[in-house]
């Protein structure tokens, strides 16, 4: 019997389950997959995941792995470029990160081993055990045999697509259809000194350096030319890379290395967070646009706030349930800020003259600049740079 059985141990999962393990919470975390592996991701931590990390005490294991720290941050608009350090979160982190997952996700789930969980690779979910009700359990498959485990809590921790959320019935809620499409790829030789996001009109990029002298580089195209793009991802990638100068110059003589990674599903979603024995954490119950590049950060600040609803429960300081129930309410507040600031720059539209004046008065202003970038960094609140933005209606 466990007192939380976790289904994803990659960035959610494998956080979650060390943060529970540390609380001496008894822990299961299972994989479908083995580690090292690679996943679809947006491929950055924005300070305020790192500041994350820095609580759990992994910032020296993640400096280990070898990637460069991302000490700048530089946005470019075309007719205005803000450049600079965000301004720092309250224990002085300005910096991320952009870590290879095949690296990273492992370093998590090893973490969470040492402090006591219970990982199993290779072993998918299968379903719930339900009672009453109340999920008591679930059912998971490892080398084609079947395994039924008993637990208080089941968190799917499984991403988007979510087999968990799908078999408990957690519903989705302030639904929009995906706004673009998005492809990247790693590259050999070109000269990235440090992350910098180009905002075109129709057109998204962003490079980053990886280290051994590999660079991620992301395209995204407005949704309506994914079937298009996706015919040709080398040509259209090229093409956005001609489009502009920085990186037609940075790129010229640079070689892929790595086949091309991207979808067209990326709608944006709340799901209901938890319910009688369940929770969803991570991309299970809170997807946005990557144009933002904040996934990863997500992942880890909610795994955060799911552990404390956990442990308050399981400690008996109050309600199991109620303490579960207070979740999803602090998920959504802290989120949905940047979750429209998201919608807003999916629609791949650069700001009008007007704006691009202020954005370049702005950029003159090294503080007026650095908090504009600690608003994507996590260390300012978002509406006191964007505002509220202009509201769409959700599908659901």
């Amino acid at each position: 019997m466990y007192d939380v059985a976790i289904v994803g141990a990659r960035c959610a999962g494998s956080a979650l389950a060390l943060m529970l393990a540390r609380a001496g919470v008894r822990v299961l975390l299972i994989d479908r997959t083995t580690f090292p592996s690679d996943t679809m991701s947006g491929h950055f931590i924005q300070p305020a995941g790192v500041s994350c990390l820095r609580r759990l005490g992994l910032y020296d294991d993640l400096r280990g792995l070898g990637f460069p720290p991302q000490e700048t941050m530089t946005v470019d608009f075309g007719g205005a470029v803000v450049s600079g350090r965000p301004a720092p979160m309250p224990d002085g982190t300005d910096i991320g990160f952009a870590p290879r997952r095949f690296r990273f996700d492992p370093m998590l789930a090893d973490a969470a081993v040492a402090a006591g969980a219970e990982l199993r690779e290779g072993t998918g979910y299968d379903a719930p055990l339900v009672e009453d009700g109340r999920v008591v359990g679930l059912r998971c498959m490892r080398n084609g045999r079947a395994e039924t485990v008993r637990t208080r809590l089941l968190v799917g921790a499984d991403g988007k697509r979510s087999r968990v959320a799908r078999t408990v019935g957690a519903g989705a809620y302030d639904v929009h259809p995906a706004q673009t499409c998005a492809y990247y790829a790693y590259w050999e030789g070109a000269d990235v000194p440090s992350g910098r996001m180009f905002v075109r009109d129709g057109l998204f990029a962003v490079a980053v350096p990886c280290g051994d002298g590999i660079t991620f580089l992301a395209v995204q195209w407005p949704h309506d030319r994914f079937a298009e793009i996706r015919q040709n991802i080398e040509a259209a990638t090229l093409a956005a890379i001609n489009a502009i100068p920085w990186l037609t110059d940075r790129f010229a003589g640079a070689r892929r290395v790595e086949r091309f990674i991207g979808t067209g599903d990326l709608d944006t979603f709340f799901r209901t967070a938890s319910g009688p024995g369940w929770a969803l954490v991570g991309d299970s119950g809170n997807h946005k646009d990557p144009v933002s590049a904040q996934g990863m950060t997500d992942a880890l600040l909610d795994a955060e706030l799911l552990a404390e609803a956990v442990v308050t429960g399981l400690g008996g300081a109050r309600d199991f349930d109620g303490s579960l129930a207070e979740f999803g309410p602090r998920r959504d507040a802290r989120s949905r800020p940047m979750h429209d600031v998201t919608r807003g720059l999916a629609r791949l539209m650069p700001p009008p003259p007007e704006g691009l004046a202020g954005i370049a008065a702005m950029a003159a202003d090294p503080i007026a600049a650095s908090r504009f970038l600690g608003a994507m960094a996590g260390s300012v609140p978002v509406g006191e740079i964007f505002g509220q933005p202009e509201q769409e209606p959700a599908v659901a």
